[in-house]
């Protein structure tokens, strides 16, 4: 069986960092996906939003951005570029 494919942007992936509203609910879709039952494909562009929104934060240090950098690389999600002509699929 196939399994279901979401696209999460910066401003849920956010939250798995910061205590925001629905956070929970952003929980979820992470632990879903480490537990192998979806798939996530985020766009290119949230290597750069998410570390532009964290560094305003007075929560979180620069190593805190980069911790959190690394921790989207590491967990192997699907970057999608946006242009249509070229668009593929990139795995770090």
């Amino acid at each position: 069986m196939e399994r279901e494919g979401i696209v999460v942007d910066a401003s849920i992936a956010i939250k798995w960092f910061t205590q925001e509203e629905h956070r929970d609910k952003a929980i979820e879709i992470r632990d879903k996906f480490i537990d192998e039952e979806i798939d996530i494909a985020v766009p290119d562009l949230i290597l750069y939003e998410i570390p532009n929104a964290l560094r305003y934060n007075p929560n979180f240090t620069s190593n805190d951005v980069q911790e959190a950098i690394k921790s989207i690389l590491d967990m192997d999600l699907t970057i999608t570029l946006p242009i249509p002509a070229i668009s593929q699929n990139i795995n770090t």
